[in-house]
């Protein structure tokens, strides 16, 4: 029989990883915001807010070097624009997305084990994320290339929702998988991941609902 369910616990600031997720509270800068907008000008009707599905025409160029960059170099060159952005904002919301989508591609095999002990707690979650059943490596990947796709042709809230449910998901199977761990430290290290991932899903849903309402900014 599954372990009870057991929500992750929130993790102080200087116990956080990097990965997954690292919402830095710092202030963002004036640069940051700006070229998050310029990134999506284009399909958020150039308003500042969401535009409700889109319908504005989409740059592939702009969207396939997009994917290119967080697949092969990582965030590197967005992580100094982006990185300290609070996650009630723009730059914040889309490197948090970048964050995904990269452990995804760089360790595919720890997502896929983590989101199927998750997916059995919460099958609301689930449905929300719309990932195949059941899920392995290359459709996560390429659920998480949708998924990515999505912010820039449109469909920012819908992506930043579906993130949010796949984060909370793999936080959950984290807390499963360290329930059933022998290994102390490990043990640890999973819990404290899963908090992590828990505090970034919760915010990225934040996010959604903000983009949602045309505040995302």
């Amino acid at each position: 029989m599954a372990a009870p369910f057991r929500r992750p616990a929130s993790l102080s600031l200087a116990d956080q990883d990097l990965l997954p997720g690292d919402p830095d509270p710092a202030a963002s800068t004036e640069l940051a915001h700006s070229s998050a907008r310029a990134l999506l000008a284009g399909v958020r009707g150039g308003t500042g807010g969401s535009t409700g599905g889109g319908g504005a025409d989409v740059d592939e160029d702009v969207v396939r070097r997009v994917i290119g960059l967080a697949r092969s170099e990582g965030l590197e060159d967005l992580a100094a624009l982006w990185s300290s952005s609070p996650a009630g904002t723009l730059p914040g919301a889309l490197w948090r997305l970048y964050v995904l989508h990269t452990w995804v591609g760089r360790d595919p095999e720890d997502v896929v084990l983590r989101y199927r002990s998750g997916s059995r707690t919460v099958p609301g979650l689930r449905y929300l994320a719309g990932l195949s059943e059941p899920p392995d490596v290359d459709s996560v990947r390429r659920s998480l290339d949708e998924i990515f796709r999505g912010a820039f042709t449109g469909d920012l809230a819908v992506a930043l929702g579906r993130a949010a449910a796949v984060l909370m998901l793999v936080s959950y199977g984290s807390a499963y998988l360290a329930d059933s761990e022998h290994d102390a430290e490990r043990q640890r290290e999973l819990v404290a991941q899963a908090g992590r991932l828990l505090s970034t899903g919760e915010e990225l849903a934040v996010a959604a609902r903000l983009e949602a309402a045309g505040e995302l900014d």
